[in-house]
């Protein structure tokens, strides 16, 4: 069943480690995964959540990768960033690519009181129809425009906010995935969109603060229908679940930036939404469980063992995922039959 599949994904399964910074992965995106909350920070944006600043990730990544390359100076990145340099009379690293304003500037909110991110959580009133209609905290629906709200479920309660992603006009600091909690891990992430009325017509497992995978979307529809949803009045994008590409084969590929390596063009990607592959929420909700059905009974284990073999005979194949089992049993029952 789909709830016997929803403890996978835990951390992102990488050994990466960032040199100079406290943990890898940083300890606060461990926080409330003995609870069910079994979805992490992406490592790329571990800078970002040990910043006591929480500059913006790509930036920091372009620091770091600079830091990398001067062979790691006072050992911890943030020293050689933020005080070291300047304390000995060195100006602060600044680089032409990502100006050292641009960098102090462009941060994101990681809230942590309790009591603010309470006032983004949603609800689900389900019509008779079996639609779900998405409501604020003052009961109002929520109509989130063609471009989406984020959103992140935790301890079986959904969170959700307009995503912010530059600093300009009023908007101080940007609000990603990984603002409402600060963070910690969660058990879903992604898109919500829902109609001129608030009804909820479609998900997209999208951020890259969490990365989704299957079991993000697993936990986010068992939640929906517990709500009492009708897994079919909404549509999910499939393409990251079924490892869709985005590249455009249009011969317009980007040249990499400085003029760097061989002369090679980087693979230039559609977006995500420009991309979409959409399903009934309950055709998803049917082929996550019976994929995880199937790993579990190894059958993918089998399927792959007689590729690798490259058998040459139905024979053969049965013959290498049960050792002849099945073989010496059909033998048997013949022998058997013969006799009588």
């Amino acid at each position: 069943s789909l709830t016997e599949h929803l403890s996978g994904g835990v951390g992102d399964g990488t050994t990466f480690v960032y040199k100079g910074i406290c943990a890898n992965p940083p300890e606060i995106t461990k926080r409330g995964i003995q609870r069910g909350n079994y979805a992490q920070l992406h490592r790329k944006a571990w800078l970002e959540v040990s910043d006591k600043y929480h500059r913006y990730g790509k930036n920091l990544r372009l620091y770091y990768r600079y830091w990398e390359r001067l062979g790691f100076p006072t050992n911890q990145f943030f020293d050689w960033l933020d005080s070291k340099g300047e304390a000995a009379g060195q100006p602060l690293p600044n680089m032409e690519e990502c100006p050292r304003s641009v960098l102090d500037s462009d941060t994101v909110l990681y809230i942590t009181n309790p009591k603010v991110t309470d006032g983004y959580a949603l609800d689900i009133v389900v019509g008779e129809d079996g639609r779900g209609r998405v409501i604020d905290v003052d009961g109002d629906p929520v109509l989130t425009g063609p471009d989406g709200w984020i959103f992140v479920l935790r301890d079986n309660v959904l969170y959700g906010a307009p995503k912010i992603t530059s600093i300009s006009g009023h908007s101080k600091q940007r609000f990603h995935h990984s603002s409402f909690f600060g963070g910690k891990a969660v058990a879903s992430a992604g898109i919500i969109i829902t109609d001129d009325d608030g009804y909820l017509t479609r998900l997209y497992p999208h951020s890259g603060h969490y990365r989704p995978g299957e079991a993000h979307m697993q936990r986010m529809l068992l939640f929906m229908h517990r709500k009492g949803v009708d897994l079919r009045t909404f549509e999910i994008d499939m393409q990251q679940l079924i490892h869709v590409s985005r590249e455009i084969d249009d011969g317009k590929k980007k040249k990499k930036k400085g003029g760097e390596g061989d002369g090679k063009k980087e693979e230039k990607k559609m977006k995500k939404v420009d991309s979409l592959h959409l399903q009934k929420a309950l055709e998803v909700a049917c082929y996550l469980a019976h994929k995880a059905d199937f790993i579990g009974k190894g059958i993918f284990d089998k399927v792959h063992k007689i590729r690798k073999a490259d058998a040459t005979s139905v024979t053969e194949a049965l013959n290498l995922v049960d050792d002849g089992g099945y073989w010496k049993m059909k033998k048997a029952v013949l022998q058997g039959v013969s006799a009588t």
